[in-house]
């Protein structure tokens, strides 16, 4: 059975003070409709569903001290470029519990046939804002295509790692020890993200964490998604350690409570320092229908690389019907990236179905194989199946990440604070 790597993705709406307002030229009009769409920074991806809601209700995801430019294919047919309006988002959207405060108003510059919107965020913390398009009083009736966020932040092009031990952990070689399991990741992540310097790479264990560690006993297997209702083991995020504290944490458990998941973490999360969003989560075993099993090191290692690179911004190469059904946005088919080709068999196929996992704050979505599919299809028939964002361990080496998938990642962490 193969196993499969998991994503989930985050709209979790925060709000804090800054961004002053100025005078907004066109009357302010609110969003008519919060979407459920979230457009990204640097994301290559091209949303129809974002652009649909630009006009009307289109979450942006911010992050401090950060310059942004909001960009989009002009209407031919109209003369006039729409003004673009912000608003901050505070509360939380699953509840409908949440105030609009407009901060600012755009006008447009146009350049090749496109609108160019540029602003800074001066936030103190990750934000979620939304947007409308103003024209004459009325919100802009024009054709909005190929929506694109460009960000450039001031942070660092490198980061370090802090592997949390939660409970009992045994690897598949049972010779191996803690700290040689993570020489083995840095390694792996010095060798996959190249051009990317992996500072330090810092091993804690859950027990030993200075408020928390009663909560974590030492000799019991951390079974995420059953031993506490926090699938993500989030409180453990952020350790308390001032050179931790903004390292990416890399939680270790015995093993995830969905079927055949080995990791998962939330796209383009880049939240370094704790809170919702903060780790990235990986398992020693394998939970099936029937039990447990085990996976080699090698799949541990490949799977941590995978989800951090969710963490950091990078989809899946091709679509699975789990991403789409999670984001609610079936128009997302690929990356983006023209150097990972799109597999169209898989996604046709239907291999990679969503298996939905009930929890109390959201679904968790895991893959499982559809063996009458494999019947008719190989997942090692995709020309990406070799790229470590393929959404499935195929039993054949992983070649890595491709140059565009790097320079994006290295992008991003210019955004993401740490």
């Amino acid at each position: 059975m193969k196993k499969i790597f998991s994503l989930i993705f985050l709209v979790n709406l925060v709000m804090l003070l800054g961004c002053s307002e100025v005078d907004p030229g066109e009357p302010v009009l609110q969003p008519s409709f919060m979407s459920p769409y979230v457009l990204f920074p640097n994301d290559p991806a091209i949303s129809d569903s974002v652009a649909a809601y630009l006009t009307s209700g289109a979450v942006l995801s911010l992050h401090p001290g950060v310059s942004y430019t909001l960009s989009f294919d002009k209407d031919s047919s109209l003369d006039e470029a729409p003004v673009l309006q912000l608003f901050r988002v505070g509360g939380a959207l699953d509840d409908q519990r949440y105030s609009i405060r407009h901060v600012r108003s755009l006008d447009a510059v146009e350049k090749d046939g496109r609108y160019y919107y540029d602003f800074v965020c001066e936030e103190n913390d990750r934000a979620r804002w939304v947007t409308t398009l103003a024209l004459n009083g009325d919100f802009y009736m024009g054709n909005v295509k190929n929506v694109r966020l460009d960000a450039e932040g001031p942070y660092s092009k490198n980061f370090s790692i802090n592997l949390i031990v939660v409970g009992k952990v045994v690897f598949p070689d049972s010779s191996m020890t803690v700290q040689a399991f993570a020489d083995s990741m840095l390694k792996s992540f010095r060798k996959f993200f190249k051009g990317i310097g992996i500072d330090t790479l810092y091993v804690r264990y859950a027990h030993e964490h200075p408020d928390l560690g009663k909560k974590y006993p030492a000799d019991e297997p951390w079974l995420a998604g059953r031993s506490s209702d926090d699938l993500f083991v989030s409180e453990l995020g952020g350790w308390p350690e001032k050179e931790l504290k903004k390292s990416l944490d890399l939680v270790l458990v015995h093993r995830i409570e969905a079927d055949h998941v080995l990791g998962y973490s939330y796209l383009y999360s880049g939240n370094f320092g704790g809170g919702d969003g903060s780790t990235v989560v990986i398992g020693t075993r394998e939970k099936t229908p029937y039990g447990e099993s085990e996976v080699t090191v090698g799949e541990i290692l490949e799977t941590a690389v995978h989800e951090s690179g969710h963490f950091l911004g990078l989809r899946h190469t091709t679509s699975t019907r789990s991403d789409m059904s999670e984001t609610m946005d079936y128009s997302v088919l690929e990356d983006g990236f023209t150097d990972t080709p799109f597999c169209r068999d898989l996604l046709l196929s239907g291999l990679l179905k969503k298996n939905s996992v009930g929890h109390s704050d959201f679904a968790v979505p895991a893959y499982r194989l559809d063996l009458a599919a494999a019947a008719d299809f190989s997942v090692t028939d995709c020309p990406d199946h070799r790229n470590l964002m393929f959404p499935s361990v195929t039993g054949e080496e992983f070649e890595g990440f491709s140059e565009q998938q790097l320079e994006h990642v290295r992008k991003n962490l210019t955004v993401f604070p740490h």
